[in-house]
């Protein structure tokens, strides 16, 4: 039968016939070799019906050209089907992230300078990869915040206030978290031991931003947080450039209800 009659009766347009005839997909029964014409069989007809109700699904040409090799055109819809719902599934979640972050980010923001005093610290210093499960990452700070303050005690040292940690870029792929706790006085590295550095943040001028959620906005997994977003700010309008320095973050409130987070960069 000439193209056009096998389109009106199976739905598929000419274009499309011709389409899928180029990929393999249904080639015709024959091909005048003067006018280039393409004919179908009769048998055709099915497989031509089938092609169509798979695309109409959305089913991609090649589990098409598959479902048409093996006769298992149900199957194939199916496994579509799955995998276009997990496509969704995915779509609400990540749609659901950008609002709570966007949320996070209309939280009005304190912005200012202030004057530090030196500040001795012991540390850890984790390596954090690009890539690296946000979890795991968490758990181990927690561990490290936690043998650091059993540290102290064994050493006979109070933290002097609450911890911080601060974020250095080193490359593309990876940067270097340090686990902070204040101490009162400097501490030499014999008294620390080998699972901690001792620092002290000198004097300096910082450059301050503070986010405290006012209508129970809370923060996306894997987000930048809006803190640190308000302080970039900060630094544009100062005309001040980043290269180089750490970002240092403290978590403020004993309780959900006024829990606030600080995060702050030496200008």
């Amino acid at each position: 039968m000439k193209i056009g009659e096998f389109s009106g009766i199976t739905g598929l347009s000419v274009k499309a016939l011709r389409h899928y005839d180029d990929r393999g997909v249904l080639p015709p029964s024959d091909v005048d070799a003067l006018s280039g014409y393409r004919e179908y069989d009769e048998g055709q007809v099915r497989s031509g019906v089938v092609v169509r109700a798979l695309r109409e699904a959305g089913v991609p040409l090649a589990a098409v050209t598959q479902a048409l090799a093996s006769d298992a055109a149900l199957d194939a819809l199916d496994t579509h089907r799955r995998q276009t719902l997990a496509d969704r599934a995915a779509e609400d979640r990540a749609f659901d992230s950008a609002k709570t972050e966007l949320r996070a980010l209309r939280v009005p923001i304190m912005v200012s300078e202030r004057q530090m005093p030196a500040q001795p610290y012991i540390a850890r210093v984790l390596e954090i990869g690009m890539d690296d499960d946000v979890d795991q990452s968490n758990d181990d700070a927690n561990a490290a915040f936690a043998e650091m303050f059993e540290i102290l005690q064994s050493a006979g040292v109070a933290p002097s206030g609450g911890p911080w940690t601060a974020l250095r870029s080193r490359d593309q792929d990876a940067v270097e978290l340090a686990l902070c706790w204040p101490t009162a006085t400097e501490l030499d590295a014999q008294t620390v031991g080998p699972r901690a550095s001792v620092g002290v943040l000198p004097e300096r001028t910082e450059l301050t931003a503070l986010w405290r959620p006012t209508g129970g906005e809370t923060l996306a997994e894997g987000a930048t947080h809006p803190a640190i977003v308000a302080l970039f700010d900060g630094l544009a309008e100062r005309d001040v450039t980043f290269t180089g320095r750490e970002v240092r973050q403290v978590s403020l409130g004993e309780t959900e209800a006024d829990h606030a987070v600080e995060v702050s960069i030496s200008i």
